[in-house]
C-alpha cells in the first residue's frame, strides 16, 4: 500500500498537482527519503516566494569576489516543467539503475557562462524557452560578513535556487542584479541552479519582437561577492555645475545615523569625513579643481571611500555636462558628438559582448572612424562599454529597451521600463563618459505612451540630475509627404527642389533635454514613396537622393538636435556596376552616406549625429537569403570584421572636415 501511495504522489507530482501530493504524503506518512525531501521543499517554497531582488552593489567586479564563471551543467526544458516537484531546483540524479528519473544535468548540455546559449549549441540559434543551469561551489564563510549572489545579466527571467531554495526572481536582460545570501551559504560545497527563461510576453520590456536577435542566458558574469556587515553599498560623486567643487553622496549600509563616511582623492590631497544623514546618506562636498575628463583628455582620479571597515574604490572622471540654447555643452564649451550606433555583439561572429577585450575591439573601430561619441543600442550593454569609455575618452547614450509598440497601458509594464532605467543608472552613475540617459526608441505617439515617457523622464532626473535626457523619434508620414510636394512634385516639373523644413511635433521632444530623430531617406523611404505614385523604386531612389539636401530639420524650443539613426544596408563584397543604383551593394550604402552626410551639415540645429550602425548584427526579422540570411546589414563592418566603403566615407568626413 505505501508503494502504491508513494506512485500516486510522484504521479501528481508529474503532472503538477503539487498541493495533491503533499496531501497524499500527509495520509501516508512514511515516505522513502527522496519523496520527503520533495516535500520539504515544497514546503521551502511556500517560505520562498520569488522576492525581488536587493538594492544593487556598485562596482562588483571591484569588490573581493569569487567568480563562478565557467562551464556550467545545463538542460534545454522547451516546456517549462523542470520546476515541477523542484526536481529542478534541487538537481535530483538517480542514484541506482532502477530510480526512474526524466530530468538530468548529468552526462548532457554545458554552456559557459558568460555567454548566450544560441551561438554555443545549434539546437539553440533561434530557441526561445527555458534552459536550466547548474554550478556547484566551494564557500568558507568568515565571521561577521555579508555575502551577494551577483548577476551581470541573465536575458530575460532568471529564478536563483541555492541549495534547494528559491533565493528570488529578476527580470529585464540587460541590468545587474544581486541577492543577498549570507544565511543560504554552508560551508564546503554548495548547489546553485538558475532558471532562465528568454521568452518575453506583450507587456514586458521590450516586447517579444524586435530587430535584433533574443540572445538568452547567463550572458555576463556570475560571481560571489564578500562585505563587511558595515559597508558602502551605493555612491555618486561628480563635479558641481559651476565646476568648483567635487560633490555627490555616498550611501552605507549597517551604520547609524551621524557616522563618519571618508572620501579620499589622493592626488588631489582631499581626504575627508561626512556624516550620515537621516535619509542614509552622507552628503559629500569639498573644494576642487581637478583636471576636467574630455575626450580629449580622458583624465580619471583614484576615488576611495570608507565606512566601517569596508574601503572601495573607483576610477572617477570629473566634467560637467549641460545644454544652453540650441548648444550641448560638455565642461561649459560647445561639443558636436561625431557618433556612430553599436549593438552588443561580438566583433567577430554573434553573440553577446561578455570580456573587455570585446568591448575593446568594438570601441577601437568607433575610434578609428574618429568618433568622439557612442550610442549603445537599444538596450544596456556590459559594463566593459561605458568603463572603457572612460579610459578611451569616448561620450556615451545609454538605453533601455521601451522598443517601438510597448504596452503603454499598462501599469506593470511601467514599473518594469522604470525598474531597469533605476538599475542602469546605479550601475553607471560614476561613469564621466555617460551623458545622455535614452528613454525609448520609436515609439508610436498618444496620450498613454506620453504619460509612460514623462514618467521615465521624471525617474532619470530625479535619480540622476547631473546628466541629459534624450529618446530617439521617429519620422513618419510627415516627412514622406512632405518630400512629396516640396521635393518630389517640383523635380518632375523640371523646377528646383523647394527647401523642405519638416518640423520635429512629437510631444516627446518637449520632454526631453535633447531630442533625436532616426530617419532614413535614401533607404526605406524611398521604396514607400514609390508606393505612393505610380514611379518605380528605383526613379524614387534617385529623386530622393538628388533632393536630399533640400531637406531641413527643427526640432521645438530651439533645443539642440541629435540624429541618431541613418544609413542604409550592405553586403561586404557585394558591388555595383559604376553609376547603377543597386542596394545591398558597398556602393550605394556609401552613396546614401555621401549624401546624408552633405544634407546633416546644413541643419543649424544639429549637434551630432550617431549613423546605424557599426557592425552588422543578428536580426531574425531579416529573411532576404543570400545577402541578409537573418543579418542586418547597416552595418559599416561586417559579422567577419571587414570594412566596407561606407566606413570610410564617414571617417574620413569626421578626420578632415566634420565639426570638431
Amino acid at each position: 500500500m505505501r508503494r502504491l501511495w508513494t506512485a500516486l504522489s510522484v504521479g501528481l507530482f508529474a503532472v503538477g498537482g503539487a498541493s495533491l501530493a503533499l496531501t497524499v504524503y500527509l495520509w501516508v506518512g512514511d515516505w522513502p527519503q527522496q519523496s520527503r525531501e520533495l516535500v520539504d521543499h515544497l514546503r521551502s517554497v511556500a517560505r520562498n516566494t520569488g522576492a525581488p531582488p536587493q538594492p544593487l552593489l556598485q562596482n562588483a567586479r571591484e569588490r573581493e569576489r569569487v567568480s563562478l564563471d565557467g562551464t556550467w551543467q545545463a538542460v534545454i526544458d522547451p516546456y517549462a516543467r523542470g520546476e515541477l516537484g523542484g526536481l529542478a531546483a534541487r538537481a535530483l540524479e538517480p542514484t541506482s539503475p532502477s530510480d526512474l528519473a526524466e530530468f538530468s544535468f548529468a552526462n548532457g548540455l554545458t554552456l559557459e557562462v558568460p555567454g548566450d546559449w544560441n551561438t554555443q549549441d545549434p539546437r539553440l540559434v533561434f530557441y526561445q524557452g527555458v534552459v536550466w543551469y547548474k554550478r556547484l561551489f566551494d564557500w568558507q564563510p568568515r565571521v561577521g560578513e555579508r555575502v551577494f549572489l551577483h548577476f551581470g545579466a541573465a536575458n530575460y527571467r532568471a529564478s536563483i535556487y541555492l541549495n534547494g531554495l528559491l533565493v528570488g526572481e529578476h527580470e529585464g536582460g540587460f541590468t545587474p542584479f544581486n541577492f543577498d545570501v549570507s544565511e543560504g551559504l554552508h560551508a564546503g560545497e554548495n548547489l546553485l541552479v538558475v532558471m532562465v527563461d528568454n521568452r518575453r510576453g506583450a507587456d514586458d520590456v521590450p516586447t517579444p519582437m524586435t530587430d535584433w536577435h533574443n540572445y538568452g542566458g547567463l550572458t555576463r558574469e556570475v560571481s560571489v561577492l564578500r562585505v563587511p556587515e558595515v559597508f558602502v553599498r551605493s555612491w555618486q560623486i561628480g563635479l558641481s555645475a559651476d565646476g568648483s567643487r567635487i560633490e555627490g553622496w555616498v550611501e552605507p549600509v549597517g551604520i547609524e545615523v551621524g557616522a563618519a563616511v571618508e572620501l579620499a582623492v589622493p592626488e588631489l590631497g582631499i581626504e575627508e569625513s561626512f556624516a550620515v544623514g537621516t535619509d542614509g546618506r552622507a552628503v559629500v562636498s569639498v573644494e576642487a579643481l581637478p583636471e576636467r575628463w574630455s575626450p580629449e583628455n580622458p583624465k580619471l582620479y583614484d576615488v576611495e571611500l570608507r565606512a566601517g571597515g569596508d574601503r572601495v574604490r573607483d576610477r572617477i572622471g570629473f566634467r560637467t555636462i549641460a545644454v544652453e540654447g540650441g548648444e550641448i555643452l560638455l565642461n561649459g564649451e560647445p561639443i558636436f558628438l561625431r557618433g556612430i550606433s553599436i549593438h552588443e555583439e561580438r566583433p567577430l561572429g554573434g553573440g553577446r559582448i561578455h570580456s573587455e577585450a570585446q568591448a575593446a575591439t568594438t570601441l577601437g573601430w568607433a575610434q578609428e572612424l574618429g568618433a568622439n561619441f557612442v550610442r549603445l543600442a537599444h538596450y544596456p550593454h556590459d559594463e566593459f562599454m561605458p568603463r572603457l569609455a572612460d579610459r578611451m575618452g569616448l561620450l556615451v547614450w545609454e538605453e533601455i529597451p521601451v522598443y517601438w509598440q510597448i504596452d503603454f497601458e499598462n501599469p506593470t509594464t511601467r514599473l518594469r521600463a522604470e525598474r531597469q532605467l533605476g538599475e542602469l543608472i546605479e550601475r553607471d552613475r560614476n561613469r564621466a563618459s555617460v551623458i545622455l540617459w535614452s528613454l525609448a526608441n520609436e515609439t508610436p505617439e498618444g496620450e498613454a505612451r506620453d504619460a509612460f515617457l514623462q514618467a521615465l523622464a521624471d525617474l532619470a532626473r530625479a535619480e540622476d540630475p547631473t546628466r541629459l535626457v534624450t529618446a530617439a523619434l521617429l519620422t513618419g508620414t510627415d516627412a514622406l509627404t512632405g518630400f512629396l510636394f516640396w521635393g518630389y512634385l517640383p523635380a518632375v516639373a523640371g523646377m528646383d527642389t523647394t527647401p523642405w523644413v519638416f518640423d520635429v511635433q512629437d510631444p516627446l521632444a518637449e520632454m526631453v533635454d535633447v531630442p533625436a530623430l532616426n530617419e532614413y531617406f535614401g533607404w526605406y523611404y524611398s521604396g514607400a514613396l514609390a508606393m505612393l505614385l505610380p514611379w518605380s523604386s528605383h526613379h524614387m531612389r534617385r529623386v530622393m537622393l538628388d533632393g536630399m539636401e533640400s531637406i531641413e530639420i527643427r526640432t521645438p524650443l530651439g533645443k539642440p538636435l541629435i540624429v541618431s539613426e541613418f544609413g542604409a544596408g550592405a553586403k561586404a563584397g557585394m558591388h555595383a556596376p559604376a553609376g547603377e543604383l543597386a542596394v545591398y551593394t558597398e556602393e550605394y550604402q556609401a552613396l546614401v552616406y555621401e549624401r546624408q552626410l552633405a544634407m546633416l551639415a546644413k541643419q543649424p540645429q544639429l549637434r551630432g549625429i550617431s549613423p546605424w550602425i557599426l557592425k552588422d548584427f543578428r536580426a531574425p526579422l531579416r529573411m532576404y537569403q543570400g545577402v541578409q540570411d537573418y543579418w542586418n546589414r547597416k552595418g559599416l563592418v561586417s559579422e567577419r570584421g571587414e570594412k566596407k566603403l561606407a566606413f570610410h566615407v564617414l571617417r574620413d568626413r569626421y578626420i578632415a572636415d566634420w565639426p570638431h
